[in-house]
This record gives structure tokens, C-alpha cells and sequence, in this order.
């Protein structure tokens, strides 16, 4: 296989270039040149690198041109609830419907910063801890921005809390309370020592009261309300 080489443009010297110029000025007939050689080259130089930068510089601006729409192209995006059944805590969802690229999604309640997750491709998470006015803000990659606003009003993490307790010979009584989901009275419960549910004697939850007969042996109480936030107390017999 014989090599390729690649051809060099042959360069012919300035001196006999500048020879053979006064030759044909003389065969002509015709006053010698007053410019050297040397300054007809480095002009030539010049012009060439002139159009080049020229022709970069028409370039970019055409890339401009065509680019300049896409710099205004403003977010468009929807925000949907995702229910868990409970209707309290909720989830929502964020799906940015643009070509463009996100740089940042934000949330805010009362100027606190909500968690938001990427969970896919232009789609995002966010679980509010608190309730209050939601402003949620999407920027593009090219600076656009876009807030719409969301009331809140279902969260709930605090656990019910015991007002106040009092026993009588027979029972333990405990009187709750929770502003948020409310006590799930249903699902109250307690545990002994030996693994054992006990289950209250009775509730009545006009004046949040649960009753458990007065056990022989210390207790775990769960208490739970209706978005799943649990108060756990320990029963000590003294």
C-alpha cells in the first residue's frame, strides 16, 4: 500500500517574485512599481484575515437572528394534587410542558422553602409542610420565569396532644386534643409488656376523652389522628 502524502502548495521567494514583477513591468513597457513587493503582500494579508473576520462576524449574527425567538420563549407548565386517599398532607405535581430547558423550579410558603424533586423528564414533586399561599416558580434556561400561586390548606404533621389525665379507682382517663385532622379515635390502642393489644374502654369525642381500664402493668398508647400522625405515650403504674 503506498502512502498518501499530502501536495504543499508550492511558495515562491519575495526576492524573485519581486525580479520577475520588474520584468514584466520592463517587457511592457511600463514605470516600474513604486510599492514594494512586500507591502502589495502584507496587504493582500490583511484583506483576507478583514473578510474573514467579517464573514464570523456576519455568522454570528445570523446565529443570533435565528436564535433570537427562542430567548423570549416564556415557561407554560400545569399543578395537580396527587391524592393519597387521606385528603390531608397532599402531594402535588408540577409538569412543565416546554422544549426548552429548566434551570429551576422553586416553591415558597410565607418565605419558607418547600422541597421540590425532579421525579422525571420536566416533572417535579413538591410536599408542602405548611399551609398558607404557595408560589410556584419555574425558570427556563433562557431566564423566562413563570409564578402561579396555590392555597394550601391540608397539612397536618403535628400528633394529637394530651390535654389533661385524671384516674379513678377503675380507669385511666385522657382528655385530647388536635385543631389539625382531629383525633382518629378509632384506631387508639395500647400495648403491654408482653406484646398484648388493649383496646379503650370507651371515647367520646364531644370533650375528646378516652378512657382505658386501670391496667396492673405499665403501657404503650398510640394515638393516632386522621392524616397519620401518631402521639405515643408510655403508662407508668407507680
Amino acid at each position: 500500500m503506498i502512502p498518501f502524502k499530502k501536495t504543499t502548495e508550492p511558495q515562491l521567494d519575495i526576492e524573485i517574485a519581486n525580479k520577475i514583477l520588474e520584468q514584466a513591468f520592463e517587457v511592457n513597457q511600463m514605470e516600474p512599481n513604486t510599492i514594494p513587493l512586500e507591502v502589495l503582500a502584507s496587504y493582500s494579508q490583511y484583506r483576507r484575515e478583514r473578510f474573514t473576520l467579517q464573514r464570523t462576524i456576519l455568522v454570528i449574527v445570523m446565529a443570533l437572528f435565528i436564535l433570537l425567538p427562542f430567548l423570549f420563549v416564556p415557561p407554560s407548565f400545569t399543578i395537580h394534587e396527587v391524592s393519597d386517599g387521606t385528603g390531608f398532607n397532599p402531594v402535588y405535581q408540577l409538569d412543565v410542558t416546554t422544549f426548552m430547558l429548566v434551570e429551576r423550579v422553586s416553591a415558597v410558603i410565607d418565605g419558607h422553602n418547600i422541597p421540590v424533586y425532579e421525579v422525571d423528564s420536566h416533572v417535579y414533586s413538591m410536599e408542602p409542610s405548611r399551609n398558607g399561599r404557595m408560589a410556584v416558580t419555574v425558570t427556563l434556561i433562557n431566564r423566562q420565569t413563570l409564578t402561579r400561586y396555590i392555597d394550601v390548606t391540608n397539612v397536618d404533621l403535628d400528633a394529637p396532644a394530651v390535654v389533661s389525665n385524671n384516674t379513678d379507682s377503675d380507669r385511666i382517663y385522657l382528655y385530647l386534643s388536635d385543631p389539625g385532622s382531629g383525633v382518629n379515635y378509632e384506631k387508639i390502642k395500647a400495648v403491654d409488656l408482653d406484646g398484648n393489644e388493649v383496646h379503650p374502654v370507651f371515647h367520646d369525642e364531644a370533650t375528646g376523652c378516652v378512657a382505658f381500664a386501670y391496667p396492673k402493668e405499665s403501657l404503650n398508647v398510640y394515638i393516632p389522628d386522621h392524616a397519620d400522625n401518631t402521639l405515643h405515650l408510655i403508662l407508668t403504674i407507680q
